[in-house]
Parts: C-alpha cells; sequence; structure tokens
C-alpha cells in the first residue's frame, strides 16, 4: 500500500513537472508569436500651426537637405554640367546606358554612406529633406520602378529615428527650368496635360508605396514651381492633393510658396487638410551685410506670425551664407516663432563655402564631354564625405545647439 502510495505520488510530481514544463515552453512560444510590438508613434501629422506624433506630441522639424545627390548641381557638384539630364544623356551615348547607370551609381554611393545619416544625428538635425526627380525613378521604359536607392535612403533614416522628407524636385518637363530641376530646357510642367498626369501619377505611385512609411515626415509637392502664376499653382497642386490623398491619407503634405505668404490660399479654400506651407529664403541683397539678413528674417518671420488661418510653416531651403551673427539669429528667430526649417545643404563642393555643412575639393571636376570612364570612376567615388571638410561655423552653430 505504502509502495502504491509513493509510486502514485511520484507520477503525479512527474506528471505536473512535465505540465509545467510543457506549459512553460508553450507560454514563452506564444508570447514571441503574440506579444504586442514597440508601438510606433513617429507618424507626423499637421495639428494647428505644429507637427506632432501619434501620441500628440510636438515634434519641431531642424533639418538639413541633401541637395546633390539625385540631381547634380554644376555650382555645387564634382561635375562640370549643364544640368542632370544632359549629364545623363552625354555619359549614355559616350558608354552606352549600362555603363552610365554605373556611373551614376558611383557618384550616388560614394556622395552619401551610412556614415553620412550618423553625422547628421550629430550636428543636432532630426530630419532630411532629400530631393528626388522623376528620372531617378524611371527604368528604360519610362515605367517608375527603380527606388532602390530611395528605399535604402529611407531605410537608412528608419534605422536612426531620423524623419525624411521626400521632395520632388525634378517634375515631368520642370515645374521651373532652371537646373536644379535636373533640366534647363525651359518650365515646361504647367500647361502640358501629358507632364501634369505623368507628375500626378508619380504622386501616386510614390505615395501608394510609402504609405505605411511613419519615418517619412511628409511629401514636399512641388520645389519653387516658377514656371506658373499662383491660380494655375494653386489648382494643380490641388490636383496633386487629390490625387495623394485617393491612396494616402496619412502624410502631411507640404505646399510650397513662390514665394510670400501671400502666395498661397487658406488651405481652408480648397479643403486640404493635413497640409503644411514652405517657404524658401533666400535673401540675396544680404550677401556680406549681417544686418541686411537680420532684417529679411525678421520680415519673413513676422508674416508667417501674422498668418490669418493655421497650418505648420516650413522653412524648406535657406542660408545665411558667411554671416555667422544673422545665422544665430534666424535660428533662434525660427526656433522661438516655431518655424520648423531645413539647411541648404549638407555638402557642397568648393573650398571654404558656407552653403555646405560640409564642403570641400577631393578631386578636379568630372568633365562628362572628354574624361574616361576610368577617370570619372575614380573623381565621383571620391566625393564621399570623409574627403570634406566640416565648415567651423556650422559645427559651432548646430553641433552646440
Amino acid at each position: 500500500m505504502k509502495k502504491f502510495i509513493l509510486r502514485t505520488f511520484v507520477f503525479l510530481c512527474v506528471a505536473a513537472l512535465a505540465f509545467l514544463t510543457l506549459v512553460g515552453c508553450v507560454s514563452d512560444s506564444d508570447k514571441d508569436k503574440t506579444e504586442t510590438p514597440v508601438e510606433d508613434n513617429r507618424l507626423l501629422r499637421a495639428q494647428g500651426d505644429d507637427f506632432v506624433n501619434e501620441k500628440g506630441e510636438k515634434v519641431f522639424i531642424k533639418a538639413v537637405n541633401a541637395g546633390g545627390l539625385f540631381i547634380q548641381e554644376e555650382w555645387m557638384c564634382a561635375t562640370d554640367l549643364v544640368d542632370h539630364l544632359t549629364l545623363c544623356e552625354t555619359l549614355e551615348s559616350r558608354f552606352g546606358k549600362e555603363k552610365a547607370l554605373e556611373l551614376i551609381g558611383i557618384y550616388e554611393s560614394a556622395f552619401w554612406t551610412e556614415n553620412d545619416f550618423d553625422n547628421v544625428r550629430a550636428y543636432g538635425f532630426n530630419c532630411i529633406r532629400l530631393p528626388f526627380a522623376y528620372f531617378n525613378l524611371e527604368d528604360d521604359s519610362g515605367a517608375l520602378t527603380r527606388f532602390e536607392r530611395l528605399d535604402w535612403f529611407i531605410n537608412e533614416c528608419d534605422e536612426r529615428d531620423i524623419y525624411v522628407i521626400l521632395d520632388l524636385h525634378g517634375a515631368y518637363g520642370s515645374q521651373n527650368g532652371s537646373d536644379h530641376s535636373g533640366d534647363t530646357s525651359g518650365a515646361k510642367l504647367f500647361g502640358s496635360e501629358e507632364n501634369e498626369s505623368r507628375t500626378v501619377e508619380l504622386w501616386k505611385t510614390v505615395a501608394a508605396r510609402y504609405r505605411d512609411r511613419d519615418i517619412i515626415a511628409g511629401y514636399d509637392l512641388l520645389n519653387e514651381p516658377t514656371g506658373a502664376n499662383d491660380l494655375q499653382r494653386w489648382a494643380f497642386y490641388d490636383r496633386l492633393y487629390d490625387a495623394v490623398r485617393s491612396v494616402d491619407d496619412r502624410h502631411v503634405l507640404i505646399i510650397e510658396s513662390v514665394w510670400e505668404t501671400k502666395n498661397l490660399p487658406d488651405p481652408e479654400l480648397f479643403e486640404w487638410e493635413n497640409v503644411a506651407y514652405s517657404y524658401h529664403n533666400y535673401c540675396w541683397e544680404g550677401v556680406g551685410n549681417a544686418e541686411k539678413l537680420i532684417e529679411f528674417t525678421d520680415t519673413k518671420v513676422a508674416d508667417y506670425v501674422a498668418l490669418t488661418y493655421e497650418v505648420p510653416v516650413f522653412v524648406g531651403e535657406f542660408t545665411c551664407f558667411e554671416e555667422e551673427a544673422a545665422w544665430e539669429h534666424t535660428l533662434s528667430e525660427y526656433t522661438e516663432n516655431n518655424v520648423n526649417y531645413a539647411v541648404w545643404t549638407y555638402k557642397v563642393y568648393g573650398t571654404d563655402t558656407s552653403w555646405g555643412i560640409y564642403s570641400g575639393a577631393p578631386t578636379e571636376k568630372v568633365d562628362p564631354f572628354t574624361d574616361s570612364y576610368e577617370e570619372i570612376a575614380r573623381k565621383w567615388s571620391a566625393q564621399t564625405t570623409e574627403n570634406y571638410t566640416p565648415y567651423p561655423m556650422h559645427e559651432r552653430l548646430f553641433k552646440a545647439a
């Protein structure tokens, strides 16, 4: 009898232990499968004149532009060129399509590496405004399929909690005919149904692809669209707004003025929601004149404060040239008056220039008409930021902020 009781007791203990072990294993497994992921509250929206995240916390955008990465400009890049389209056509005619793409890839891979995202963080920026153009995304058939570089850039920002603003610097036909659109042959976007429709479809494609990427702070619909009057711009902005909203009702749409507050409508006129208004502030008369630059900043900020409707204000591009006192004043005024901003720009080819957070001339410029494939590859490979120099004033201004 005692043996029976003992065997029964041992059996029950073993069974209980096995049960507990099984439960423990199942619990760990279930935990792995069902545990709620870390909450991502980074998605921004416009609330009054603030950007706020999904917790309702205000996020002040302090950004730098990645100018020159996807659209080369002669004055700031390591290439003698007319415009980016002509550059690509020249390379293709000399070396063929495949080799031309290889060279552009060499340039882009050197111009911006993983280290550059870390540099952006080290300077205290929480966002990068990323200029791109339609030709960065088109394949040989004209379809918008080449998203690898854009995907990579967004993913790297995501890993570091750096917001990114997708900025259409070059629309079909060009919205301004300037070199920074990649096409200097004329402003042929507005008034061309083909170019307008293709630009609308571009934004639908981009927005559908990135709808669920919460690290994207917003879509900057058109950079400096000077090739139209206000009414034409507003009508086309409304068309872009409807197109994006048909696939993405989550992200902020950034609408640019040319150039003053009076050149954008009250958003209620078009029933625009979750939008921010953007301005580019360049006071060319202030070159070498800090007092003039400070006066310019004060006038601009007063205009933003006087707006009779509420939208977040975003200065998407600006500089104060070499004038440190003007820089200090402008950054202070922007911060104190809730004017979100993006400095133009991160890196500039040239020595001792305040246009770039980094500047330098590690090689002579590429001549796409005469340099060999090997020479172009060598020169463009050298355009990593390690071969550039931090501009001392910007180190003082931003790393200390």
